[in-house]
């Protein structure tokens, strides 16, 4: 008699039922037993939690604010792992150790402390060249975060970069290409496939740590949470956060999905 094999794949599928059926189920049975009145107070103040404003818009805050948070953290920290992720290669040996260094501290740092070293160390503004530069809570917030992402970044670009094979550089030089040709025309347009998937993963783990922002003051999701926390029940406040937990994976769940694909379509790429 052969038996029923499940590959892999068919039991991850199985799981992620049974887990989205245990929350039906959940659901139901907290309805059934006075939940749905708890429900209908969080439904209420849903637009608080996703915009800031009772009404929805104008955005001053909430949900969307972490969104835009991530955003610009991983645009700055793109930039500044970039620029690690070379200089941990370059063949220069103080850049190499400089960078190095960096990128070691920087990923082995609490990204809290960075947090509120950023909120602590950084002005509330600068003068440069005669022209004053704030630094508002959202900007330190985006520092912060920036920071340790590109740090990790870094890693990504570092073994994506070294996965290419060595025959490539040596195909190049015979050409007369010089390193910042080969890097530019040879090696970044294949690296650059095999970076996306683990950006794409740094990026989700940045969605989620936006909730750390909370310490800077900023009028992200957490913040307005706590505020009405303040007038609600102890009963009501499991609600809220099962609200914002369901946020948070609704918005990063589908991006590591589409990570995790991306890394299958290039396992052929001898990563």
């Amino acid at each position: 008699m052969t038996g029923l094999v499940l590959h892999y794949e068919d039991k991850k599928r199985a799981v992620q039922l049974l887990i989205a059926l245990g929350v039906v189920v959940w659901i139901g049975v907290d309805a059934a037993t006075g939940g749905s009145a708890y429900w209908t107070r969080v439904m209420v103040r849903l637009p608080v939690l996703l915009t800031g404003s009772a009404t929805g818009w104008p955005v001053t805050g909430g949900f969307i604010l972490n969104i835009l948070l991530s955003v610009a953290s991983m645009v700055l920290a793109t930039a500044l792992g970039t620029a690690m992720g070379l200089g941990t290669l370059a063949r220069f040996e103080p850049i190499r150790i400089v960078s190095l260094l960096l990128v070691n501290f920087l990923r082995n740092s609490p990204w809290l402390v960075l947090l509120f070293a950023t909120l602590y160390f950084l002005p509330f503004e600068m003068r440069i060249f005669g022209t004053i530069v704030p630094f508002p809570p959202f900007v330190k917030a985006v520092i912060g975060l920036a920071l340790p992402t590109a740090a990790n970044f870094s890693e990504v670009i570092r073994g994506a970069v070294q996965s290419i094979h060595s025959g490539q550089w040596e195909a190049a030089r015979s050409l007369g290409y010089t390193t910042g040709q080969i890097y530019r025309h040879v090696i970044m347009p294949q690296a650059m496939r095999r970076m996306i998937p683990g950006w794409m993963n740094l990026y989700a783990l940045l969605m989620i740590a936006t909730a750390l922002a909370t310490v800077t003051g900023i009028q992200d999701v957490l913040t307005i949470l706590n505020t009405l926390l303040a007038t609600e029940n102890e009963r009501v406040i499991v609600y809220f956060y099962l609200t914002v937990l369901f946020l948070f994976i609704a918005y990063c769940y589908p991006i590591a999905a589409l990570a995790r694909r991306r890394e299958r379509a290039v396992k052929g790429d001898n990563l």
